[in-house]
């Protein structure tokens, strides 16, 4: 059994592990009674929650479960063996700390207007608790984010220094050790779901952006530097959210208090618009680059129409969802246009 990726020095023996704290998801799904179409890089997958009926399995996907896919079914936010049971209780009790402490007192916003929440004091608890999250998200093998090798490092290090096996104890070491400190320059933004369920919320890393990291997290979105020296370095878009806050203001770094950017609902209704035109059109040039690379391979012929084509059926109207990017599907439609091509 390998080692535990957080403490390095016990088995990683935890089933099960939260990649994303329960209670972020919460106003995505319903716990076991999820349905969670995740669009990666290459592939496109299903996961359904255990407890979901065939009913509604038939309603979101239009289809019943294949058996490949029943066998393969897995939440994306949920992982085996990456971590020891002792680190998973050290992840809980941060978590347990920052949902009564922050989230529930945030939550209960109505978002009609773009404002600032400066949580007085509680720069230390705030930090810890992203870092750990997105630390997380980082070493999960189901999603296609990744910190930098020296950033992934720097967050484990400074986590396994402050989380604290029981809650008490981690309780004294926010209070009295790492009270304001921010080590790594966080902005946090929010915009409560629990209020006004606003659809295609969504958990995702942002392609491209390294310096700073973007990360999305249902009602969250977090901008992730690891030098002061970065946030002026260099002028950034964040698909809307600039237009609401000077977002430079609120990148939170070793200073007393630390500040929250509630969004409002029509801004955050727009930033997760922007976001998924983003992958549709990252997905529609992966889709060009195949046609392209392999029609070159066997040496047909095609211009800008047969690619077309091949787009077009991949976007049909009448495949749902579920099915419309799924990898088997494309490559099926991939063929069959190709077999169209006279050779060069």
């Amino acid at each position: 059994m390998s080692k535990c990726k957080l403490c390095l020095v016990n088995d990683a023996n935890k089933k099960g592990s939260h990649i994303v704290p329960a209670f972020i998801l919460k106003t995505l799904f319903e716990r076991n009674k999820e349905f969670v179409v995740s669009i990666g890089q290459q592939v496109v997958e299903n996961h359904v929650g255990r407890d979901l009926t065939p009913e509604k399995i038939q309603e979101f996907m239009g289809r019943d479960l294949t058996d490949e896919e029943i066998d393969q079914n897995q939440i994306p936010f949920i992982e085996d063996y990456i971590i020891c049971t002792n680190c998973e209780n050290r992840f809980g009790h941060i978590e347990s700390i920052y949902a009564s402490k922050i989230h529930q007192k945030i939550n209960d916003n109505e978002c009609k207007s773009d404002e600032v929440v400066d949580s007085k004091k509680n720069g230390g608890l705030i930090s810890l608790f992203w870092y750990s999250v997105i630390w997380r998200y980082s070493i999960n093998s189901n999603n296609p984010f990744n910190l930098k090798d020296k950033d992934l490092k720097k967050l484990r290090c400074y986590l396994n220094d402050n989380l604290k096996d029981t809650q008490e104890e981690l309780k004294t070491q926010i209070q009295e050790c790492i009270k304001n400190n921010v080590p790594y320059p966080i902005g946090v933004f929010f915009n409560s779901n629990q209020i006004k369920r606003i659809s295609s919320n969504t958990v995702v890393g942002m392609p491209n952006y390294k310096n700073p990291y973007l990360l999305f997290f249902n009602e969250y979105i977090i901008i992730l530097y690891f030098k002061s020296t970065q946030i002026n370095g260099m002028a950034h878009s964040f698909y809307g959210l600039e237009e609401s806050f000077s977002y430079k203001e609120l990148i939170n770094f070793n200073y007393n208090g630390f500040k929250i950017g509630i969004i409002k609902n029509k801004t955050f209704e727009k930033i997760k618009e922007s976001i998924f035109l983003l992958f549709a059109r990252i997905k529609h040039e992966r889709f060009v680059s195949m046609f392209t690379f392999v029609a070159n391979h066997y040496e047909l012929a095609f211009n800008g129409e047969h690619i077309k084509a091949f787009i077009d059926r991949i976007l049909s109207d009448d495949t749902h969802i579920a099915d419309k990017y799924d990898r088997t599907r494309v490559l099926t439609i991939l063929m069959e246009e190709l077999n169209k091509l006279p050779k060069r």
